[in-house]
């Protein structure tokens, strides 16, 4: 019975097939099984001998072919069916055949009929056929291709007159004009549209794929049109009766596109929660180039294997895809979406990651209830708001992960529920699954797949993804893990060092600099071990200590850290590279903080060269501008600074959004800049959006949001209102004490401001006292340029407070030292 169902379903999906792919197909379904090709092969020839022999035509009784045994002869261009004149064939599907004809009368316009095949009219074919005619009949979108007449040939078939689109299926009509992701958005969401105006008629199109959606230019504007509703089926009404029913292990639609219910033939019925799943199969092809599953490889599979890979195999997100593609198809790819690989990978993850892949969710009670849900969903994405999809939690994508690898993560399924369980579940499965790599010769794969599992989940600890939760627990997550890693990684040393780099960064994200350090020095010894001292890896891991140790104040180190992954790049990359670029801009970075005039000569090299590489839109360009205006604020340069900062704002802005670390910071320095110029109204202004965005971000206690306050209240005092300075200095410094402690140079700078806020109010002791503390902390730090006027700065406050309090001899003694440290 088995091999008599699989026969039989293999028949009609060839049978589907026109007849010039027939052949083809019917080899690679078969896999090598010759039986089952010749038995398949002898239906056919069977079927194409009889015409019809499932069934009688079904014909008028007063038809004048039920008294001949006269075949009809097939249309051809130039006949007439009713008043309409064929030119020529332009489609064959399964059932039917679709000339382009002239209708002449009452109106003269070139329109689409459909006519049933010969040999096709049957009144299973034919109830589909009505059936495709009635689903357009009772559907009115500008999306959706119209229907305009019906009737029958002379022979009796059946056949329906379709508004004539002039168009290209979607994936060639984005790829030919080079549309760029955004633009490929807004045409998915006109199409989940029309599906849903579908839908609300009791309509599923059932076999939603590029080309039966078909993209023409209305005064230039390009508009999708849905056609091809022939294997739609009807979810209520009179329509349901004329619906042929899936039989069991009829095979209806495409297999790429094919949802894992279609799939499954068990009986299960198929509902509008179907075409949501081909919808995420065609918006992971608009946005990647290719489908979840190749066609080919499908096909090739056999008929059973294909099922069970539709039902069961987990596609891989469209980043990971397309991280995972030959550099020569993926700079196609990004080429053809008007961008550039690092780029488009970036646009993928994170939300449209998340939306796609709970569009393509096996279980159907976990995507898209609606089409017009899916669209809402990539409409706030577009609009940079939280989405419906969000990042599944960590139990979830264990689940995820331990499906993939069922026999290396058998003893995986007790993991507690939780994010921090979930990374610590992870790491374990690693030293299970490195017991099953000794039996086996698949070590460096399932190696790279739990690195990947490992990084991916600190990823998601950084504070743009926290957005605004409490990281407490996330903190704490890095800190057993950083712990654990060093010993039960001991034997993965390429792991430990990935891993170690990942934490550096996080670390580095969360404001924990002294970690930051740990992990970046730790990640560097281990790759001068593996790689050498003059590889990429070790570069990489130079360059984020440099950023760690800058954080911490400790220039001398961070400057040398620097400059060596500068000199190390440009051994291995030449003098101009991305890589070399961004060292260049660390070191800026360094050199700025120690004071030093090099740093604005070796921020203008770095953007030179990203503008050159990069082009004016990446945000490592954006970053330099920022980085570059700062220091031309300082140095007086306002009109270059400001029009640097509102390039760096539109960059970020279009890149990542209104609501993202980059852009507050970039906000956050353009309302400094303003502050200089003496603009405070719109330096308030400024800053204040800065300070939403960081808030949202990261919660109260964080350096970028202490700053932001800092700044805040200090434009407040200039303009006089000293009580609300007060309020946002005090701010300032709890978040400071509960970021870096009260040791650290930022620490030092909020007690100085709040102390200019209360001098101001006459409130010379609490004055007094606030810059006491802060001079000392001042003292104490290392030497610099910075750190020498910052000392100066708070002597001097510290005197004129002294001398309003009539204590001109303390202030003339604090005085003359500030002179001999100038």
């Amino acid at each position: 019975m088995h091999e008599l169902n699989k026969e039989e379903s293999l028949f009609s999906a060839v049978l589907a097939l026109p007849p010039d792919q027939r052949a083809a197909h019917l080899r690679q379904a078969c896999a090598g099984d010759a039986a089952l090709q010749a038995r398949v092969e002898a239906l056919l020839h069977a079927y194409e001998q009889a015409g019809g022999f499932l069934e009688e035509p079904v014909l008028p009784a007063d038809h004048p072919s039920r008294s001949t045994v006269e075949t009809p002869v097939l249309e051809k261009p130039g006949d007439r069916i009713g008043r309409y004149k064929l030119l020529q064939q332009i489609g064959e599907g399964g059932c039917g055949v679709v000339y382009m004809a002239e209708q002449e009368e009452p109106v003269r316009r070139r329109v689409a009929l459909k006519v049933i095949k010969l040999g096709m009219d049957t009144k299973q074919v034919i109830a589909r056929f009505e059936a495709e005619r009635q689903a357009l009949a009772l559907m009115d979108h500008p999306n959706i291709a119209k229907v305009l007449d019906a009737g029958a040939t002379g022979t009796g078939r059946p056949f329906f007159v379709m508004e004539l689109v002039r168009g290209t299926r979607i994936t060639d009509f984005c790829d030919e004009h080079q549309l760029p992701p955004r633009a490929r958005l807004d045409l998915f969401t006109q199409i989940c549209r029309a599906i849903q105006h579908a839908h609300q008629k009791g309509i599923i199109h059932r076999d939603i794929k590029p080309s039966n959606i078909l993209v023409t230019l209305h005064d230039g504007v390009p508009v999708p049109k849905v056609i091809d509703f022939g294997i739609a089926k009807a979810t209520a009404g009179r329509l349901t009766d004329h619906t042929v029913f899936t039989a069991f292990e009829q095979f209806i639609g495409t297999p790429a596109y094919m949802s894992p219910e279609q799939a499954e033939m068990s009986g299960l019925d198929v509902d509008t929660r179907s075409d949501i799943y081909s919808l995420g199969v065609l918006l992971y092809e608009l946005l990647t180039g290719q489908t979840p599953f190749d066609t080919k490889e499908l096909l090739q599979a056999g008929l059973d294997a294909m099922r069970r890979t539709i039902r069961e195999k987990e596609p891989a997100q469209p980043s990971t895809r397309l991280r995972t593609m030959q550099n020569s198809d993926l700079t196609t790819v990004a080429r053809q979406r008007q961008t550039q690989a690092p780029r488009l990978i970036h646009l993928m993850c994170g939300d449209l990651d998340w939306i796609v892949m709970k569009a393509l969710e096996k279980d159907r009670t976990r995507r898209y209830e609606t089409a017009n849900g899916f669209a809402a969903d990539i409409q706030r994405h577009l609009r940079d708001e939280p989405v419906e999809a969000r990042r599944p939690g960590g139990f979830y994508r264990l689940q995820k992960a331990v499906r993939r690898n069922k026999l290396a993560f058998a003893a995986a399924g007790a993991v507690v529920l939780a994010l921090a369980a979930g990374l610590t579940a992870s790491t374990w499965m690693f030293f299970r699954e490195r017991e099953a790599r000794q039996r086996a010769d698949t070590e460096a794969v399932k190696s790279q797949q739990v690195a990947q599992f490992l990084q991916e989940m600190l990823d998601g600890v950084g504070p743009s993804v926290a957005l605004g939760r409490d990281t407490t627990m996330l903190r704490e997550i890095l800190d057993k893990t950083a712990g654990r890693i060093g010993k039960e990684l001991a034997n993965e040393p390429e792991v430990e060092a990935e891993v170690c780099s990942t934490l550096g960064k996080v670390y580095q994200a969360i404001s924990e600099y002294e970690k930051a350090e740990a992990m970046h020095r730790r990640a560097l010894d281990l790759r001068k071990r593996l790689y050498g001292s003059e590889s990429k890896q070790v570069a990489d891991s130079l360059n984020g200590l440099a950023g760690a140790l800058r954080s911490q104040n400790k220039l001398a180190g961070a400057e040398a850290a620097a400059r060596s992954a500068l000199d190390l790049r440009r051994k291995l990359y030449g003098r101009e590279h991305p890589d070399v670029a961004e060292s260049l801009f660390t070191l800026s970075l360094v050199l700025q903080s120690e004071g030093l005039e090099e740093g604005e000569t070796t921020g203008r090299e770095a953007l030179a060269m990203q503008r050159k590489l990069l082009g004016n839109d990446d945000p490592r360009t954006a970053d330099s501008l920022n980085v570059l205006g700062y220091l031309l604020a300082k140095k007086g340069k306002f009109a270059e600074a400001e029009a640097m900062f509102h390039e760096s704002l539109a960059t970020d802005e279009k890149v990542f959004g209104q609501v993202h670390p980059q852009t507050a910071n970039t906000l956050d320095n353009l309302a400094t800049m303003l502050a200089r110029e003496e603009k405070f109204s719109e330096a308030e202004a400024v800053v204040r959006q800065a300070l939403t965005i960081q808030t949202n971000l990261y919660g109260n206690n964080h350096t970028e949001v202490a700053n932001s306050l800092t700044d805040l209240g200090g434009i407040l005092a200039k303009e006089g209102r000293l009580a609300e300075a007060e309020t946002v200095d005090h701010q300032a410094i709890e978040s400071y004490r509960a970021a870096v402690g009260e040791t650290h140079p930022l620490y030092a700078a909020a007690l100085s401001n709040l102390g200019v806020a209360l001098e101001k109010q006459g409130r010379l002791a609490e004055a007094e006292s606030l810059f006491r503390q802060s001079l000392v902390l001042r003292q104490t730090f290392p030497y610099t340029p910075n750190a020498s006027n910052d000392v100066s700065r708070s002597i001097r406050h510290l005197a004129e407070v002294l001398r309003q309090e009539n204590r001109p001899a303390e202030a003339e003694a604090l005085t003359n030292m500030n002179n001999g440290t100038k």
